[in-house]
């Protein structure tokens, strides 16, 4: 049987591709995608997950509108690293479906009581609307089978400020619910996905792919690819929200370790750092497990396979 997911996103470059390779994934049955603010504000990103639904043949899957800022912080967007759009140079139709009657996380918390233990949350923004829903109604942390977060980082360095990872930085009090809820919880964090380099030589393989597929993943990942040269010094550009998604069909693609994580919510420099207690110095039961290693040629290979199933 199909894995049941939730795709919780803040549209995005790296969420598009993820969202192309979801809807090239037989395994996956796709429940509904609930919008969060992120990589643009979440009237932006409600927009692009529409079109997207459009563009990776998901169509019939319900969008929901979620949270517009986060929990305690003031919003940040990353529209210098993805665009004014959110979609790097790409321009897409416009959407033919509509955002969903029900919100985000409305949503959630139905589908997790309808599917109980089976629905898979697979998160590739800022966590906000996973942390309102356990609020609005926390029976559902024993009634989700698993949540897979692109986020945080271990060992890496930060990509929004030093020390964090840009989708914690956006909301890290709902990062910090999400990691203390008890969930079968597993982080994909900067120390793989900034591993797997979405480069020209990977657009040149692109031949085989739809040429409205192939069109969108050059002109947005061209924008972003312009990002990490000249703010990063990258050569490429990190595909981060694709790995997470990989994961959920190819789990051998990356090595988890199961650690005890935990934030920093109140340090004037290490805000939204994460760390994890390697040593079990803290005699703390791991929370959750994070991928440490990955096969970035499987990886890659398996993306642009994908690609052109798509």
């Amino acid at each position: 049987m199909a894995m049941r997911v939730i795709l919780d996103t803040d549209p995005g470059i790296d969420d598009a591709l993820a969202f192309l390779l979801l809807g090239a994934s037989p395994e996956i049955s796709l429940e509904a995608i609930t919008v969060t603010h992120g990589n643009t504000t979440v009237e932006k990103c409600l927009g692009n997950a529409l079109r997207l639904v459009d563009l990776a043949g998901l169509q019939g899957v319900p969008v929901a509108r979620g949270a517009s800022a986060p929990l305690v912080k003031s919003l940040t967007v990353a529209e210098e690293t993805h665009g004014d759009g959110g979609l790097g140079y790409a321009v897409l139709p416009d959407a033919k479906g509509k955002e969903s009657e029900k919100g985000a996380v409305e949503t959630i918390i139905d589908l997790v009581h309808q599917y109980p233990h089976e629905i898979t949350i697979l998160a590739i923004g800022p966590l906000t609307n996973i942390a309102l829903a356990i609020h609005k109604d926390p029976s559902i942390i024993g009634l989700i089978g698993r949540v897979v977060v692109m986020g945080g980082v271990v060992h890496a360095p930060g990509n929004m400020t030093p020390d964090s990872e840009f989708n914690v930085f956006c909301d890290p009090e709902a990062f910090d619910i999400v990691l203390r809820a008890g969930f079968d919880l597993t982080i994909v964090p900067l120390d793989v996905t900034y591993q797997c380099l979405f480069t020209k030589s990977h657009v040149a393989r692109l031949s085989k792919v739809k040429p409205d597929v192939a069109k969108f993943i050059e002109d947005s990942t061209r924008f972003y690819m312009e990002f990490h040269d000249e703010y990063q010094d990258i050569d490429g550009c990190a595909i981060n929200d694709p790995l997470a998604a990989a994961i959920l069909i190819h789990p051998d693609l990356v090595t988890l370790r199961d650690y005890y994580m935990r934030i920093e919510l109140k340090g004037e420099f290490t805000k939204a750092k994460t760390s994890v207690d390697h040593y079990k110095v803290l005699g703390k039961a791991a929370n959750c497990k994070v991928a440490m290693e990955v096969n970035v040629d499987g990886f890659m290979d398996f993306f642009i396979e994908r690609m052109e199933q798509l």
